[in-house]
């Protein structure tokens, strides 16, 4: 997940912070795993990176692992 933010130019951070209704600080701190992404936000992460990042990454508490779901 921290590969993915540090791939993304400032500019693109701050259009999917603007797009899941977040900040560039607190995502960063998402992505680098200080904090964590509540329900919602894991969900829209998902869906504003294609994929790229999923809920199952961000909250496995939540949704479970990728295997999980694979079955």
């Amino acid at each position: 997940m921290k590969l993915f933010w540090d791939t993304l130019t400032r500019s693109e951070q701050t259009a999917l912070a603007g797009r899941v209704g977040s900040s560039c600080g607190y995502l960063r701190l998402v992505f680098n795993g200080h904090k964590k992404a509540g329900f919602s936000l894991a969900k829209r992460l998902e869906e504003e990176t294609g994929g790229a990042v999923t809920k199952n990454q961000l909250r496995p508490d939540i949704y479970g692992n990728s295997t999980d779901n694979a079955a």
